[in-house]
């Protein structure tokens, strides 16, 4: 429901959005694009190069960079160069290096008449950090908003436990109002699941993951201080990481269930974060322009998850999007691991961890973000408290990117995970920004083919009406909260025709439709995709049947003519199309 619960609302029956027998999602909608498979895959690396100052570095050629995958030199052997020229510039002839003519200088324009398009998304990570944390975050964003907002610029607002809360606009008073109404949920605690013992999550990770030794032998301690266990002895070992039988019973394997316990909630925990960054992905890579995805968090524990973290650079990639983030802690300062009425009887090996630790937790809540910013070629805002600059600082792009095409390793080494290093071939102090490692494949691709889309997508590009599913639809100009204009959808659908599978005493059919704005000239302008999935008792199937069923969209739209097409498809496939002509007025 997080995805979109807000933007679609069924109507029929209003006993149904109440119960377990229809669920709804929605999501902003793109035609799939076009990807070719080549003979040989290559791993496309995008690398940006910066000095000391942080300005990235421009002029570079192929043989300025060297590759080593695993440790081992990699050719490249694709190489090209994306610059995104700042909005006053203007671009000079290009000049072939034969050429001993220099580029004549073009005048710059005081006033370019047409800034070019910035998309940025404005991630809020909610699901971490106390409320205090958020909120002088969203104070510096709506003071850069107010500021910072150039022509061209559109941004949205995006939370990770809500999805979208305001899609891409100029409107500075919009999108400040969108902020402001953000709110922490954190959803688990940064001291653990109990207090005897005290095993934080990242406590809880070094003893699943069994990279530190001192991590379980201090929360055994603590548990033998504290009293968790009366199956425990005077003489436990004090190597309780030794996997005897005596040490596996009483009190070590009431801390180690713990942690385990501990550490699954807090990788749950994670992954949800890792669902909610997809989401704001497919999102922005819809938006035109640059895009960047402005990642705001106090971060999380990404241990463990190498999979994840490279599914999300894979994706910013693929979709042109650079990834900043911004450190929501800002200045580091902690004080004593517990509060003060924690602090009691703490013994002194567990102290010793939990103080001389800090630091290495910090750091890996925030590899995520580092992670990702390196890994898309942008930038990480840590361990400085002027947020408001910092968000000025990550609204820029990269200006020079240079992409790498190097051949992975695809001999038996199929899902395994290889470590990447990009550097300079000459010494230099620049530094360098580009993903960490990719997932080889273990195979080459076959011949060049295109990625089919689904039949649903083919129809919204057509124009023709079909009728496999009685549907009817009506569209209206409307007015948002904040006065855009939009256009309102209603499709209706009868269910009488459709066919149910039946499982465990239910009727299941799931239905999916997309709503299109097409301009004047066929060019499409924005587009939504919702969904319904079924799970209908016998009397609810009856009523259904005999009234059908409802569900509104509704459409960011300039004033101008629109053709307004929806396409209905069931779980069978079958697909009914239509179109309306609708008029958004000034």
């Amino acid at each position: 429901m997080r995805r979109g619960a807000a933007l679609l609302a069924f109507a029929a029956i209003a006993w149904a959005q109440q119960s377990d027998e229809v669920r709804v999602s929605a999501h902003t909608y793109a035609p799939p694009q076009l990807h070719l498979t080549a003979q040989t895959e290559l791993v496309q690396l995008e690398v940006v190069v910066r000095d000391p100052k942080g300005h990235a570095r421009a002029g570079l050629k192929q043989g300025d960079f060297a590759v080593l995958d695993e440790g081992k030199p990699s050719p490249i052997v694709a190489f090209s160069l994306e610059t995104r020229l700042a909005m006053e510039a203007v671009a000079p002839p290009a000049v072939t290096e034969k050429s001993s003519t220099p580029a004549p200088v073009i005048p710059v324009p005081s006033k370019p008449a047409t800034a070019p398009v910035r998309s940025t998304l404005i991630y809020f990570d909610d699901l971490h950090g106390t409320q205090a944390e958020l909120q002088r975050t969203q104070a510096a964003a709506r003071q850069f908003i107010r500021q910072g907002m150039g022509p061209g610029a559109r941004a949205a607002v995006f939370s990770a436990s809500k999805g979208l809360t305001l899609d891409f606009t100029a409107d500075g008073e919009a999108l400040t109002q969108a902020v402001g109404k953000l709110h922490a949920h954190q959803r688990f605690s940064d001291n653990g699941l109990a207090t005897c013992p005290r095993i934080t999550p990242y406590q809880a990770f070094l003893i699943v993951s069994g990279m530190s030794p001192d991590a379980l032998q201090a929360a055994y301690d603590d548990a033998r201080t504290c009293g968790m266990s009366s199956s425990q002895s005077q003489g436990s070992p004090r190597n309780p990481s030794l996997n005897s039988a005596s040490n596996m019973s009483g009190t070590v394997l009431e801390v180690k269930q713990q942690a385990q316990a501990t550490w699954e909630q807090s990788r749950g925990d994670s992954l949800n974060a890792f669902d909610a960054l997809g989401d704001a992905l497919n999102v922005l890579s819809r938006a035109p322009g640059t895009r960047v995805l402005l990642m705001v968090s106090t971060g999380f524990l990404s241990g463990m998850m190498d999979g994840e973290r490279s599914s999300v650079i894979d994706r910013a990639i693929h979709a042109g999007i650079v990834i900043d983030a911004m450190d929501a802690k800002g200045l580091w300062s902690e004080g004593p691991a517990r509060d003060f009425d924690q602090r009691q009887n703490v013994p002194v090996t567990t102290f010793i961890f939990e103080t001389s630790t800090i630091g290495a937790r910090n750091d890996a809540v925030d590899e995520v973000m580092e992670e990702f910013a390196s890994g898309t070629g942008g930038l990480f805002f840590h361990n400085n408290n002027d947020l408001v600059g910092g968000f000025a600082e990550l609204a820029s792009v990269p200006e020079t990117i240079y992409l790498l095409g190097i051949q992975p390793d695809t001999g038996g080494s199929a899902g395994r995970y290889h470590k990447l290093k990009v550097r300079l071939t000459s010494k230099s102090n620049d530094y360098l920004q580009t993903r960490p490692g990719y997932f080889a494949s273990g195979k080459a691709a076959s011949t060049p083919t295109a990625t089919a889309g689904r039949p649903i997508d083919d129809r919204l590009l057509a124009s023709d009406v079909e009728a496999e599913i009685p549907i009817g639809f009506t569209a209206q100009p409307a007015k948002g909260p904040n006065g855009e204009s939009l256009v309102s959808t209603v499709i209706h659908v009868e269910l009488a025709p459709l066919a149910f599978t039946e499982r465990d005493g239910r009727h299941l059919q799931k239905i999916t439709f997309i709503e299109a704005l097409f301009d004047s000239g066929g060019k499409l302008v924005s587009a939504k995709e919702g969904s319904m999935d079924l799970a209908l008792k016998d009397d609810t199937l009856k009523r259904l049947e005999a009234s059908g069923i409802s569900g509104s969209l509704k459409l960011a739209a300039p004033p101008g003519t629109y053709q307004v097409r929806v396409v209905v498809q069931d779980a069978d496939g079958k697909i009914a199309t239509q179109n309306q002509t609708v008029d958004v007025p000034k």
